[in-house]
């Protein structure tokens, strides 16, 4: 929802070893790793869906390189950006940077069909009744990595129509747009300054609701307030509702969601290996999902919170569990942070 500093663009990372629960057909397999050759090939041993050991190799270019660690396709390709020669000309100069930008996003889009693919092939554990996903038959119970690849995946499809007509539009001054507009773009084509800028943005808004809580000591007067503050700080709602000054519209129940998200999330890191298990893109990530300002903190301190903060989440269960989590988000606890 992962780097000497977490602000700088989140780069594919080679997967391992992978496995899935079935095999595709040969055919298939040779087709996809036609469409899609930006992923390494290299091996693991965790399947995609579940936690049990059956193993069935799967193409690289659409493989989990673990249960805890969505594919790398979901997050953006490496993008190089060429310095200026000073005997190049102005021209050339500008065409090899258009083709740096197209190279990117080209690569980009066809991750999203590559992880929508993926997708289709996890659906069966996703999508299984939850008696089955409570069960101990570790085969129907999805896995953090599939949940992931389903929110990212759903997130960029829902965006890549409005995106399709910006790059159509515009051409090589989609940079320039998607900077003014940068929630617009799906995750796998989001360039380093609009990561950035995005960041930024997010710290900024969980400045300012800080602030306006500060003057609330009653517990009475910090519960009312509190939903509106946990939208605000994990960008859940329009921030027009900030410069309106009031909350958004079912703060509480949007507030309620995400913490249950959280909570869920944090017990299958700790399940899946703990947080040292995690792919340095995928710490920040999941400390950006706790609403931790990542900035200008390094993967090793990022890590270190966030064991921190699943430490304190996971001590407790059930209820208690959503509370201190809670808690956190309000800034009660100031320690994981």
């Amino acid at each position: 929802m992962m780097l000497s500093s977490p602000c700088r663009q989140l780069s594919y990372g080679a997967p391992s070893r992978v496995y899935r629960r079935c095999a595709s057909s040969s055919s298939a397999a040779a087709e996809s790793k036609k469409e899609n050759s930006t992923v390494g090939s290299e091996a693991v041993t965790t399947p995609l869906d579940a936690t049990s050991t059956a193993t069935a190799t799967l193409d690289p270019d659409v493989a989990l390189s673990s249960t805890l660690n969505p594919p790398a396709s979901t997050r953006p390709p490496p993008l190089n950006v060429p310095t200026r020669d000073p005997e190049a000309s102005l021209f050339s100069y500008l065409f090899s940077v258009g083709k740096t930008y197209y190279a990117f996003y080209r690569a980009g889009l066809k991750a999203i069909n590559t992880n929508r693919k993926l997708l289709n092939e996890v659906s069966n554990s996703l999508d299984a009744p939850a008696s089955l996903k409570d069960s101990s038959d570790t085969k129907v119970r999805p896995t953090r990595a599939a949940i992931l690849l389903r929110e990212r995946t759903r997130h960029d499809l829902s965006r890549l129509p409005v995106f399709g007509l910006v790059l159509l539009v515009f051409g090589e001054f989609t940079p320039l747009v998607v900077l003014a507009f940068p929630k617009l773009t799906p995750y796998t084509c989001r360039i380093p300054k609009q990561i950035e800028k995005l960041r930024s943005n997010a710290q900024e808004r969980r400045d300012a609701s800080i602030r306006n809580i500060r003057h609330a000591t009653e517990p009475s007067a910090l519960n009312k307030l509190a939903p509106g503050h946990i939208v605000r700080c994990l960008d859940l709602a329009n921030s027009l509702w900030d410069k309106a000054g009031i909350d958004p519209p079912f703060a509480s129940a949007k507030a309620e969601k995400a913490i249950g998200r959280i909570v869920t999330d944090d017990a299958m890191i700790r399940d899946g290996g703990g947080v040292n298990a995690l792919e340095p893109d995928e710490v920040v990530l999941a400390c950006e999902d706790r609403a931790f300002d990542v900035r200008s903190a390094d993967v090793e301190t990022l890590r270190n919170k966030l064991s921190k903060w699943i430490e304190a989440s996971t001590k407790a269960e059930g209820a208690d569990s959503k509370a201190v989590v809670r808690n956190m988000l309000i800034g009660l606890d100031n320690e994981t942070k």
